[in-house]
């Protein structure tokens, strides 16, 4: 849409949301607000408008301007000064433009970035001329991010399509420097990885040899380039897949804007992508722009898109294959809104892939499930005292899950066999950083303090820093109060004493084991937090 259209729009809007009088009704409708999302992807940046009342959003206005990122970070891990001009000359249009709602009211306003952007050597430079122009904090997306956004997708196809829910559904993403897969069995997650197959990584890996050997060979050497990643992602997919899926759903490109086979409808077969991939080849690179209604910054992807879609359904055989009919664009904008999300959903998802991870090195489930009861209450009855977040508080359940997988290699020192586990795992709905912080709290459930010695802890901020003290401490309490590995603690509450936490332990007289335990564990949660902890028989 044209840039004037939507500043028409943002008038009538601002004039038919003039406030009127009305009669009091204590039944009155909800005051609409606006959110609007600016996305700065890898071939465009984009901005949504939309109207939230309630539960129900209503779009008003979706803008988007081609920009070349991907290429400058896949060529040289580097924006160029030209791309970044542009990015901010774009960015700084949209929010004029917002100005004209803002008249009506209040503007909730998010500035976020592709997570390609994440190791761009000049990200700090960008940072700063998006917060002096348009006087917005940018927000780079990581993979927990873009895995909770496919995650939303796919729970809401599921929801919509009968029968998908009772499936193996597996879901595949290329985007522009990964390709994801993510496996439902049931409706529940039960493998997730990513792999360095993104299309426009492929695109532009290609592009040179691809404009010595001529058109003809484009494909070849796509699938030439492809061709160990896929070998690597059927073996590693096939002991959660040992049947060919019941549907494959692929999202991504938005098929049906464009010319092809593809545009009829939701189903779709290999046939149909082997069509398109032939035609996608057999039209020069100069012509594709126009035929496929294409912008210059994503035709490089094109093909790649397709025929890693197409090897993908060649190689793990789904029964069908799905297309979404919504433009997927549309609906990750919408996702990226502000104050959108469905948090419980998804960690719901994670502590399920976690516990999947645990059975997977065999972790004692016994154990492992009275950890994480132990924390669980440890965090809620201490809330006041350590002051963590809902977020924190899912990564420290995520490491009572997963603190002893170490034991798999070696029992001895398995706490660092942990880490190593942990650090080299892909542990759904979780950024790098939140598997970091799961690693490093395996890492000291034991004993010893965090040091900077550590390379993953030395790396932190300090504010960061403290969290992992914080939840390490918790960790190493629970730990020292399942001692016996007996699991008679099943509850317990907290009294304040002093200098003193007393936990009153109802049905357990004897607690010398755990006191004792917690003479070393619970020197952490002393000096952190300036407090001793004790366990008391609670009185009857």
């Amino acid at each position: 849409m044209r840039i004037g259209c939507l500043k028409c729009r943002a008038v009538w809007y601002r004039m038919h949301s003039m406030p009127t009088r009305t009669r009091r009704n204590s039944s009155a409708r909800t005051t609409p607000v606006v959110k609007a999302v600016i996305f700065l992807g890898a071939d465009a940046v984009s901005m949504m408008v939309a109207e939230q009342c309630g539960s129900e959003t209503r779009v008003l206005d979706v803008l988007t301007q081609p920009v070349a990122l991907a290429h400058d970070v896949f060529k040289g891990s580097c924006i160029s000064r030209d791309t970044m001009d542009r990015c901010v000359q774009i960015a700084q249009g949209y929010h004029e433009l917002l100005a004209e709602y803002r008249l009506a009211g209040k503007v909730e306003v998010r500035l976020l970035a592709t997570n390609i952007l994440l190791d761009v050597r000049n990200m700090d430079t960008l940072v700063n001329r998006l917060q002096i122009t348009c006087g917005l904090q940018l927000e780079v997306m990581d993979d927990g991010e873009m895995t909770r956004l496919l995650y939303l997708n796919t729970r809401a196809l599921l929801d919509a399509h009968a029968g998908l829910d009772t499936q193996r559904v597996l879901v595949l993403h290329v985007g522009p420097g990964n390709t994801r897969l993510l496996l439902f069995d049931k409706g529940r997650i039960t493998y997730y990885a990513s792999y360095r197959m993104g299309a426009h990584r492929t695109g532009i890996a290609i592009s040179d040899a691809a404009e010595m050997a001529g058109t003809e060979s484009e494909s070849s050497l796509i699938r030439e380039h492809i061709r160990g990643i896929m070998e690597q992602v059927v073996y590693d997919i096939e002991d959660d897949l040992p049947e060919p899926p019941d549907a494959l759903i692929i999202f991504g490109p938005d098929f049906h804007t464009i010319s092809s086979p593809l545009a009829q409808g939701e189903s779709v077969s290999e046939e149909s992508l082997t069509e398109l991939a032939h035609e996608i080849a057999a039209t020069p690179p100069a012509q594709r722009q126009a035929r496929y209604k294409e912008d210059y910054a994503s035709l490089c992807a094109l093909l790649p898109t397709v025929l890693i879609n197409l090897a993908v359904a060649r190689d793990l055989e789904p029964r069908s294959i799905m297309c979404p009919a919504e433009e997927f664009s549309h609906a990750f904008l919408r996702n990226l809104m502000p104050g959108r999300h469905d948090d419980l959903a998804l960690e719901e998802e994670v502590v399920h892939f976690s516990v999947l991870l645990a059975n997977h090195y065999r972790v004692d489930k016994a154990h492992g499930q009275q950890i994480r009861r132990l924390t669980m209450q440890l965090f809620d009855q201490l809330q006041e005292l350590h002051g963590l977040t809902r977020h924190d508080r899912l990564l420290l359940k995520v490491a009572a899950i997963l603190h002893e997988v170490g034991s798999y290699i070696n029992p001895k020192k398995h706490h660092h066999h942990s880490q190593y586990i942990i650090l080299n795992s892909e542990i759904f709905g979780l950024s790098r950083a939140d598997v970091e912080v799961v690693g490093l709290l395996a890492r000291y459930h034991r004993h010893g303090a965090p040091t900077p010695a550590e390379p993953t802890y030395a790396l932190l901020s300090q504010s960061d820093r403290l969290r992992v003290q914080k939840l390490a401490a918790l960790l190493r309490v629970a730990e020292a109060m399942e001692r016996a590995h007996s699991r008679r603690i099943r509850s317990f509450s907290v009294r304040p004493n002093g200098r003193r936490l007393e936990l009153l332990v109802p049905d357990v007289a004897d607690l010398t084991l755990e006191n004792l335990a917690l003479r070393t564990k619970g020197a952490l949660f002393s000096d952190i937090f300036g407090q001793d902890i004790i366990l008391l028989p609670q009185p009857k």
